[in-house]
């Protein structure tokens, strides 16, 4: 089984390459709009959702996976969930790389990682 798959990229506890956070965004349609004394609600039309994940790899391999992330960056990418829910397309804003715990040969024991994605309509 597997938590989320981007792309060609599997998130899997089989891979290695486990979820430990999912955070969905997804904004009103309405913004507030100030007004002297008083203030009103107005429709905006509805912003981009985001997901916000991270998770915590535990692996010699990690930065191979990280790599394999990196080159999804420059095409909006499909989404689905581990219950096979497709998510819609969506474009990595940003990719966070943190290592921790080195050893001797400067490989890191743990790799922690942050991924923003914003939702894609073209």
């Amino acid at each position: 089984m597997h938590h989320l798959v981007i792309g060609e990229f599997v998130f899997a506890v089989g891979n290695k390459t486990p979820i430990s956070k999912f955070e969905r965004t997804s904004p009103g349609a309405f913004s507030e709009v100030g007004l002297i004394d008083d203030a009103r609600s107005e429709r905006t039309g509805r912003p981009l959702e985001t997901i916000d994940i991270s998770g915590k790899w535990l692996q010699y391999g990690a930065h191979e996976s990280v790599e394999a992330i990196r080159n999804l960056i420059e095409e909006p990418q499909q989404v689905s969930d581990g219950q096979g829910r497709n998510l819609g397309r969506w474009t990595i804003q940003q990719l966070k790389e943190g290592k921790s715990s080195l050893v001797h040969d400067g490989r890191a024991m743990v790799t922690d990682i942050t991924l923003q994605l914003k939702e894609y309509r073209g």
